[in-house]
């Protein structure tokens, strides 16, 4: 029967070993910039992987009918929405 490995080293403080080298993280009025909300309608980058056969489809798809493919997923979500509530 096989057995586990033991689970690697906390890193903490208190081990030389294990302590970060990235330095402190930076305090909360630092970071506050960084939440803001993108204005309404502005346009942003989404970034996610999909099969190879489903995106060649997808292209097509939009192809026949004459349309972008961010309008063809705006459009699919929109009326999945409606369904879904």
């Amino acid at each position: 029967m096989a057995t586990k490995p033991p689970p690697p080293p906390r890193k903490g403080k208190g081990n030389p070993l294990t302590t970060s080298k990235k330095g402190d993280p930076p305090k909360t009025t630092e970071t506050r910039s960084n939440l803001n909300k993108p204005e309404p309608g502005k346009t942003v980058d989404m970034n996610f992987k999909v099969p190879a056969e489903f995106k060649r489809d997808f292209k097509i798809t939009a192809a026949i009918h004459g349309i972008t493919q961010k309008d063809l997923l705006m459009e699919i979500f929109r009326e999945w929405s409606q369904r879904n509530g």
